[in-house]
């Protein structure tokens, strides 16, 4: 006796959705469950910003005045940010482990870094500042056509020094990883919605 071919698709098939229908909603539990925070974003390079209906995020943050990038022996597995205001993550270092992360600041996310010195300027030029990239696993954010357009925009016309119009919302497991919920962009927050 054989047995016919379209059963056994249909039944591969229901599988198949059954568990993506799973991970959908095992990740929006996790988006729910992590704390919320706000991390600032920058214009990055305009070829790359805007890709059909994704907007490139470029998770960057300027150090403060006089400091210097972190001297870590090896590569960082943990990035350490201060809180301020408005559930702003501002980064204060990273570090090979978890423990050595929280002796630098509270609020740890799994990830990397690279970091740019400030430069001195010349001639009576003022320096710029140094400036740290993080990478914490989220690169782009799903949005329709004419909000990214506008993002892009907005992150284009964004100045160094000027204040943050375009943060990316994260929500930040106890794990430490990281996954985006959305951004707010000039104060209106833009939220992924599976559903």
């Amino acid at each position: 006796m054989r047995v016919q071919a379209a059963p056994r698709i249909l039944a591969v098939a229901a599988l198949c959705a059954a568990a993506l229908v799973t991970l959908v909603v095992s990740e929006g539990v996790a988006r729910a469950s992590g704390e919320e925070a706000l991390l600032p974003m920058e214009a990055v390079d305009p070829r790359a910003l805007l890709q059909g209906h994704y907007v490139q995020l470029s998770l960057a943050q300027r150090l403060e005045s006089g400091a210097r990038c972190p001297q870590i022996e090896g590569d960082a597995e943990w990035i350490a940010f201060n809180r301020d205001e408005g559930r702003v993550l501002r980064f204060a270092g990273g570090a090979r482990s978890r423990d050595g992360a929280q002796q630098i600041a509270p609020v740890l996310v799994k990830g990397t870094f690279t970091c740019s010195e400030p430069a001195s300027g010349v001639d009576g030029n003022p320096g710029t500042p140094g400036s740290v990239w993080l990478d914490i696993g989220l690169d782009r954010f799903y949005i329709n056509q004419t909000d990214a357009v506008r993002i892009e925009r907005i992150l284009r016309e964004q100045r160094p020094g000027e204040e943050t119009r375009a943060f990316a919302i994260v929500s930040i497991a106890r794990d430490g990883r990281a996954r985006l919920k959305g951004l707010v962009v000039d104060g209106e927050r833009l939220e992924l919605n599976w559903f």
